[in-house]
């Protein structure tokens, strides 16, 4: 049916901008805050640990953030704004 696929066209761009709009969040909080922790990530943002894995890892993989150190004791770099 062309009404459920424009449906589900816009729920993709939807999420896109969402997902967008989350990592910017995540990357602003680690610039003020270099030493921030997954887990206080997650409850400033209002999402799961595993979400914030899911962006820091997307965000890893782009060579945007790098994680040095432990997860308690360590930092983030960002490398390159997105």
């Amino acid at each position: 049916m062309v009404y459920a696929t424009i449906r589900q066209a816009k729920d993709v761009v939807t999420t896109e901008k969402t997902t967008e709009k989350t990592t910017e969040k995540i990357l602003s909080l680690i610039l003020e805050n270099p030493n921030i922790t997954s887990e206080e990530l997650a409850r400033v943002c209002d999402m799961t640990p595993d979400g914030v894995y899911y962006h820091t890892k997307r965000l890893r993989e782009k060579g945007v953030l790098i994680r040095e150190g432990g997860r308690k004791e360590g930092h983030w770099i960002v490398v390159k704004k997105s």
